[in-house]
């Protein structure tokens, strides 16, 4: 995106991001795969230097960025470690972007500084066993206890879910006029979590996916009774912006080692990137970030405006997270055996990009969306 207009202090911010990355990250990445956990001191020192409060308002500690520059600054920490781009991504605009939009005044002083700086892990907890792709499915439900809530049910697929020390879940409230569920967010304290198992995954490790269970947990409204789908869904408009990001950040990474290879790889007494079949390879990679970028930016300048986004936000996750998987898949084949070794990352940038096209909506409920706001907007 390099024709995004930042200020001065935005540059500084993404600066900074990549040089955290590059001393704090990039000497890591094989170990944290190794144990397919990252050490929780990882997040103390992001949170010190300022990238677990990217969204937040200076007020209460953040970097307040544009989400314009947000998505680089996801972008350039998925180009060194898509896993560590994932958690980092979920605690700031899903959790973080929960509280800071729908939170009341009091539970963002109390809550949003400590998440900043890192003493905190945030989670979001939205899916469950019986409620993917079909949100209003949920079944964890909320009764009311005197003044309080408590929450009782069943939550999968929840990155930092067992490690989290604050988590925004959604939840049954009861019904409404028509007899159809009430959804509402609440805000979830770690402790009152019951760890069920970290999920093995086959891509992204080292993230905390987690399943967790509730058992008349303590809890307290997160904005309006009642409102907690609508609220999920603009939420995820912002976060599905994230996750394009995040894959254009790994298929930069998986197109970058591909073109150094090419050039380096001697085959029929000359490198490889002379043959045509591995120049259209590059070249295709090359035009799909590029297009996917601008998908990316048009949806972020939006968000930055007010506007809603689930069109183009959809759109932007769609196309660029199965973009990124045929580049990753590409620079696997460009670089043959070694690709398929774990000598090289090619093999985990393919394994980690997969998850792009599922988390958040799957590329199917991607297409169902897109159809869907076309036929709203022919009304």
């Amino acid at each position: 995106m390099s024709d995004v207009q930042l200020t001065e202090r935005e540059r500084s911010v993404l600066d900074q991001v990549a040089e955290f990355c590059r001393v704090e990250v990039d000497p890591h990445c094989e170990e944290w795969e190794q144990a397919e956990n990252f050490p929780r001191a990882i997040f103390t020192r992001a949170g010190q230097a300022g990238l677990l409060g990217l969204l937040a308002p200076q007020e209460l500690g953040g970097k307040g960025l544009r989400f314009t520059a947000y998505v680089l600054a996801i972008r350039e920490m998925a180009r060194h470690h898509g896993a560590f781009a994932l958690d980092v991504s979920a605690h700031n605009s899903l959790c973080i972007g929960h509280l800071l939009a729908f939170g009341s005044e009091e539970q963002k002083r109390r809550c949003a500084p400590r998440l900043v700086r890192g003493e905190w892990l945030g989670a979001w907890a939205l899916t469950e066993p019986n409620a993917g792709s079909d949100s209003a499915a949920i079944e964890t439900t909320a009764m009311k206890n005197g003044d309080a809530w408590e929450l009782t049910g069943h939550k999968t697929f929840i990155t930092q879910g067992r490690n989290a020390n604050i988590l925004v879940v959604m939840a049954q409230s009861g019904r409404t006029d028509t007899g159809r569920k009430e959804l509402s967010a609440f805000l979830v304290a770690g402790d009152q979590v019951r760890p069920v198992r970290k999920i093995p995954t086959y891509g992204m490790k080292p993230s905390e996916t987690s399943e967790i269970r509730f058992e008349r947990a303590r809890a307290e409204l997160v904005g309006e009774r009642g409102q907690g789908l609508k609220q999920g869904l603009a939420i995820l408009d912002r976060g599905r912006i994230g996750v394009a990001s995040l894959a254009v950040g790994i298929a930069q990474a998986a197109f970058d080692a591909a073109c150094r290879y090419a050039m380096e790889r001697q085959q029929f007494g000359k490198p490889i990137a002379d043959l045509q079949a591995i120049q259209w390879m590059l070249a295709d990679s090359a035009t799909e970030i590029a297009a996917a970028d601008l998908l990316i930016q048009r949806a972020a300048r939006m968000q930055d405006e007010g506007s809603i986004t689930t069109k183009e936000s959809a759109m932007a996750k769609l196309f660029a997270a199965e973009a990124a998987t045929r580049i990753c898949n590409r620079a696997m084949q460009i670089h043959g055996g070694r690709g398929y070794s774990r000598d090289f990352p090619i093999e985990r940038y393919l394994r980690d990009v997969k998850l792009c096209e599922i988390g958040e909506g799957t590329s199917e409920i991607q297409r169902l969306v897109i159809a869907r706001q076309l036929m709203k907007e022919r009304q």
